[in-house]
């Protein structure tokens, strides 16, 4: 099988792979990132003289990794929308706290004071 098979083949198994997993944290995301991009550099450095029965492989793997590739991007959109979510919420907390705070002191610390 040529390499570029098997670099396909690899892409496709790393992005199964993050799919399989429950949550994305960042750093597993930027390494699954990280060796898409050398695989990509080889490919592009690399010969794809492919005829017949590999071309129709590759194509199918190709089309096989952008499916996978937008299942991924969406799961990570929706990661993002919720974080921004959780932040704006932490934000108004602290906002409301930090008003409370000022505007009624606390009982305790008048009695420690």
């Amino acid at each position: 099988m040529p390499n570029v098979l098997r670099d396909l083949e690899g892409i496709r198994e790393e992005n199964l792979k993050l799919l399989a997993t429950s949550d994305d944290d960042a750093a597993q995301v930027l390494e699954w990132g990280a060796r898409r991009e050398l695989i990509f550099a080889r490919l592009r450095e690399s010969d794809l003289g492919l005829a017949g029965d590999e071309l129709a492989a590759a194509t199918s793997l190709i089309k096989e990794i952008v499916k996978l590739d937008a299942t991924i991007l969406a799961r990570l959109q929706q990661n993002l929308a919720t974080l921004s979510q959780k932040r704006t919420a932490a934000t108004k907390m602290r906002k409301a706290l930090a008003h409370r705070a000022r505007s009624y002191p606390s009982v305790f610390l008048r009695r420690v004071a």
